[in-house]
């Protein structure tokens, strides 16, 4: 198993963790995490031009076996957490 890591500029503050994967091990990022990150970086950024920004720059690329991974996390109780869940699923993929 390589253990070259890759991380995304910037957002070492949003690392979650580092997982196995088709055994290749990679770094783990909080999506919002990093919303909030580049907003605190660049204070005029909207919301919504943050998460395009990410989305088409960094969420979308990939730089090899080792790409990052980027998940969306959910705060709250397993109740809360399970709500939203279901929610997101819906309004981007159902």
């Amino acid at each position: 198993m390589n253990e070259e890591l890759i991380f995304a500029d910037g957002f070492d503050e949003c690392i979650i963790g580092v997982m196995e994967y088709d055994g290749n091990m990679r770094v783990v990022y909080d999506k919002w995490a990093m919303v909030l990150c580049m907003r605190n970086q660049e204070p005029d950024l909207t919301f919504d031009d943050a998460v395009e920004f990410l989305e088409y720059n960094v969420w979308g690329s990939y730089v090899g076996p080792h790409t990052p991974i980027y998940l969306q996390v959910f705060d709250g109780n397993p109740e809360e957490r399970r709500e939203d869940v279901i929610e997101y699923m819906y309004d981007n993929f159902w």
